[in-house]
């Protein structure tokens, strides 16, 4: 069974919201390297204190 890239894209529109933001070369390597090195993603710290700035746990 092939894969329906539309309706996972629909799916993936649905469920998530995507943010950028640019920010500081040095800041963004140093913050890379440091997630990197506690096994984390990016994704999951943005969404960690994004819960921690709006007060849900």
């Amino acid at each position: 069974m092939a894969r329906n890239y539309e309706k996972e894209r629909e799916w993936q529109l649905k469920k998530y919201d995507q943010i950028r933001a640019n920010i500081d070369k040095e800041l963004g390597t140093e913050l890379r390297e440091k997630l990197k090195s506690e096994g984390k993603s990016i994704a999951g710290w943005v969404t960690e204190n994004a819960k921690k700035y709006l007060k849900k746990n």
